[in-house]
């Protein structure tokens, strides 16, 4: 198998009343229910996409490797490896190699197995970094103690929501990227280029918003099974299932 890609929306009625919705509007609150509409049979295809699965998995098996004494012992035992004193560049650059690595080895790489790849370094990097800045250095106890801020009920909720937020709006831009840089120029719907971001910001935001569905349950999820079982891969792809079905009700649902 080769890299997967999603390709482009077919002309269907769906994406054609999309394209016709950004001649009359740029509020992404309008045009995101009815591009996840157009896009909604892709979307949920991320549920048995072996990446997308794999990189949350992941997430959780750091969060709760920090945890223990030998941080960089239980690392290495995931196949992500780092030096005995690793920082936190050395975990996120052996995190996003390791992935590349499983992805190669089983030949499942996907574009939705990239934007999940990308989701996840994206979250992980911007809360450990937070929570290190804090702690008021980056030595690799301190980089080991935001990690593991992020192994309680509450704070992996926050990362749950941020991956699925991150994930979604790669996937809905991935689509409108291609129609929104249409529009932009003098008497176009973007008359410039910086409101063509603005637009893209306020779809991230968008996409926040409406992950935090994911949120009011991610962290009970995690704190059950990390105290029952363990989080098996397996778990893993019924939680995921299940968000993403969540997520798509509330990206449908018109503001």
């Amino acid at each position: 198998m080769g890299h997967t890609r999603l390709g482009e929306l077919p002309k269907t009625r769906r994406w054609i009343q999309v394209m016709d919705l950004l001649d009359e509007t740029t509020n992404p609150e309008e045009i995101a229910p009815k591009t996840i509409a157009a896009a909604e049979t892709g979307f949920l295809r991320a549920t048995q996409d072996s990446g997308f699965k794999y990189a949350f998995w992941l997430l959780t098996q750091i969060t709760l490797a920090a945890r223990k004494d030998n941080f960089s012992q239980e690392l290495n035992k995931l196949g992500i490896d780092v030096p005995k004193e690793a920082g936190l560049f050395d975990i996120i650059g052996a995190f996003t190699k390791h992935i590349d690595t499983y992805l190669a080895k089983i030949r499942a790489r996907t574009d939705i197995s990239e934007m999940a790849q990308l989701a996840a370094v994206e979250t992980f990097t911007e809360k450990c970094a937070e929570r290190s800045r804090k702690l008021f250095g980056t030595t690799p106890e301190n980089v080991q103690q935001s990690i593991r801020e992020l192994s309680t009920k509450k704070n992996f909720a926050l990362l749950a929501r941020d991956f699925f937020s991150r994930f979604t709006y790669r996937y809905l831009n991935y689509f409108l990227s291609r129609e929104t840089s249409k529009h932009v120029g003098p008497n176009k719907r973007f008359e410039n280029i910086d409101e063509h971001t603005a637009f893209n910001d306020a779809l991230a935001l968008h996409c926040k918003q409406s992950a935090v569905i994911v949120q009011n349950f991610a962290g009970g999820w995690y704190s059950k099974m990390a105290y029952e079982t363990g989080i098996t891969p397996q778990d893993v792809e019924g939680f995921t299932a299940v968000a993403l079905k969540k997520l798509l009700s509330e990206l449908k649902m018109v503001a």
